[in-house]
């Protein structure tokens, strides 16, 4: 008899742990632009001045502010979470990646969020020498692999695990370490280069950024088309790590590609990439570049917005009865 009730007790426990564990991934947002003051006199894609913000749409999206797992860069918005990601750019001068912690732009950051109450939940990091020279980084430099030199050495990682215990020790961070996430270029190249497995210990998992602009347009035959992303999606969650789907930005052509943003992601879904997975996080980098820049930021009840694809996609991800 005392058997049977022990036996019971366990599998009632098992059931209600196995209730409570996520079955899910966590969806973020990159909100632009925030403020007209903070970011009406950016140019990416074209002027941002006059585009539509986010702080007009305060208390137009109730369903969003209170689902949305991670944030990118604001605060200040509706948002109940408090939870954070950045990306951060390594190798672009010696004074940025100053390894005296009070002196290291990456640990400035991770303390300014923490100082308004953020909590860091992912650094998407790499090395982005092209776009930095570019933007006036003369001597910004590519990382080991010229398939994909986003990706950082061995030693860059080492140095920032040293330089993260190193600015703890010394009271600056409320932690000893933080999650590295890879930020990619190629969408398979990592999952397929044995060279890449020492670096692939190092850091907690890869982000891969998929727009819908450049050399990604079309989905079909473009530099985003679901079978290496898929590939490299799955091959990092069967390493144990996370992976982050950096969706954005989106095209806004109601006419001539209307509900394009919903379908490339259904498109990915149904050839397999991930949806429901603990590890598999949806961030969406909905910036506004060339044609997005007409697009509605709110309120969250018209679809064809903003905060309406952040709500469907929050809807999709988190609650796993509705598809898929």
């Amino acid at each position: 008899m005392r058997l049977f009730v022990l036996v019971g007790v366990l599998v009632v426990s098992s059931v209600m742990r196995g209730q409570s564990e996520p079955v899910h991934g966590l969806v973020g947002l990159r909100p632009l632009p925030r403020t007209a003051a903070m970011d009406h006199s950016h140019n990416h894609g074209g002027s941002w001045a006059g585009t539509p913000t986010y702080a007009e749409q305060q208390g137009n999206y109730p369903f969003v502010a209170e689902h949305l797992d991670v944030v990118k860069d604001w605060l200040d918005g509706d948002f109940k979470t408090r939870k954070v990601f950045f990306e951060h750019y390594w190798g672009l001068d010696a004074k940025r990646d100053d390894l005296d912690p009070q002196k290291n732009l990456l640990i400035r950051t991770i303390r300014n969020w923490e100082s308004k109450g953020g909590e860091v939940v992912h650094i998407l990091i790499c090395r982005e020498y092209r776009l930095a020279i570019q933007r006036g980084y003369t001597d910004a430099l590519p990382g080991p692999f010229k398939e994909d030199t986003r990706i950082l050495y061995e030693k860059d990682v080492d140095d920032i695990r040293a330089l993260f215990k190193a600015a703890h020790e010394q009271g600056l961070t409320k932690f000893d370490n933080y999650k590295l996430i890879m930020m990619v270029e190629h969408p398979s190249f990592f999952a397929e280069d044995e060279r890449f497995l020492p670096i692939m210990e190092k850091v907690e998992g890869i982000a891969y950024e998929s727009h819908q602009f450049n050399r990604h347009w079309p989905l079909e035959s473009g530099w985003s088309k679901p079978e290496p992303v898929i590939k490299g999606a799955k091959w990092t969650l069967e390493q144990g790590k996370e992976y982050i789907f950096y969706y954005g930005p989106i095209r806004y052509q109601p006419r001539r590609h209307p509900g394009i943003e919903r379908q490339w992601l259904e498109t990915y879904w149904e050839r397999g990439l991930p949806k429901h997975h603990p590890r598999m996080h949806y961030y969406l980098n909905t910036f506004p570049h060339e044609s997005a820049r007409q697009r509605p930021v709110g309120p969250e009840t018209d679809p064809d917005s903003t905060l309406g694809f952040t709500k469907w996609l929050i809807e999709e991800i988190k609650q796993p009865g509705r598809s898929l």
